[in-house]
């Protein structure tokens, strides 16, 4: 009896003793959590294509599919809420302060109009030819700009929460100051755009292109930014806490003052980045490559490059 009561005695010493080595063990040295293999990875299928790739049959289905809205023809001198200005010219025209509440502009030519202060929230813009327009200022939360040609559009200071952008072309797109909380980027086309201190807050990126993007300063927290891509981007002092960035690749991008607290960067490119005062604390998966640019307090300084290439120049 009394040796069956020492053996579980040991038993559950040892049980004890596995818990508190898989706490230590679940915590690299710099206090980046590890995160198991078992991570769901981010949905990568059904991405919709740049509208360059699309046949007219493909754009016919999208302008004229019932999207739920009661629209009447519009007349463009004087726009109201509710107008249908479907595959209509709308190029040029100038419509600051106007209000076009849960407008259609599927298909339509929008090209270099002057639209500040606009006030057109839960409108659809889908497949809409939107290029070198201002929005600064505008109000455009809940809207469609799926596969819409948004190239060098100006929304600085604008407000597109809850907005999608799926598959969209946003070369060159400015949004200084702008709430794009809880959007989904994914598959946007967003090279050489500037989001200079833009809240970006819970939104999805999944597979987006931000290839020399600019977005200094600015809120990235809660996001799903997999397999984006951010080659040389200006991300100097943005905010990525508790991010999903699994396969983003930061390639010679700059993250000097960035928070990547509790970031996920499992799989993470960070060929050539720079990064001085980062902040990694709890940050999980970091890649090997990077920890010893990594303090005690859990900020990395440095710019890492590829030993063997090194010793090659050597």
């Amino acid at each position: 009896m009394k040796r069956i009561k020492n053996d579980m005695k040991t038993s559950k010493n040892i049980i004890i003793a596995l818990f508190f080595l898989s706490g230590f063990f679940s915590c690299n040295s710099t206090g980046g959590s590890v995160e198991n293999s078992t991570v769901k990875e981010s949905d990568t299928t059904n991405i919709p294509e740049l509208i360059n790739f699309l046949e007219d049959n493909q754009l016919d289905s999208i302008i004229n599919l019932d999207n739920g809205l009661k629209c009447l023809k519009g007349i463009k001198a004087v726009p109201k809420d509710s107008d249908d200005f479907r595959r209509e010219n709308l190029d040029k025209v100038y419509w600051n302060h106007e209000s076009i509440i849960r407008g259609d502009f599927r298909g339509s030519s929008f090209r270099s109009a002057r639209c500040a202060d606009l006030k057109a929230p839960y409108s659809d813009f889908r497949a809409a030819d939107i290029r070198w327009t201002i929005f600064d200022g505008a109000d455009l939360r809940h809207c469609n700009f799926d596969q819409a040609r948004l190239f060098h559009v100006h929304v600085n200071y604008a407000n597109l929460s809850n907005s999608t952008f799926r598959g969209a072309n946003m070369f060159g797109m400015e949004g200084h100051f702008a709430k794009l909380r809880n959007c989904d980027m994914t598959g946007a086309l967003m090279k050489d755009s500037e989001f200079v201190e833009a809240d970006f807050t819970g939104s999805r990126a999944v597979k987006a292109k931000l290839i020399r993007a600019v977005l200094k300063d600015s809120k990235l927290d809660s996001t799903d930014f997999s397999f984006a891509d951010f080659t040389g981007g200006g991300l100097e002092g943005s905010t990525f806490i508790n991010a999903k960035l699994r396969h983003a690749n930061f390639q010679g991008g700059h993250l000097q003052g960035a928070d990547l607290r509790g970031a996920d960067l499992y799989g993470c490119n960070f060929f050539g980045t720079e990064f001085e005062g980062t902040n990694l604390k709890g940050a999980k998966n970091i890649p090997e490559e990077i920890k010893g640019f990594i303090d005690e307090k859990g900020f990395a300084t440095g710019i890492w490059q590829d030993m063997k290439q090194n010793t090659k120049n050597k």
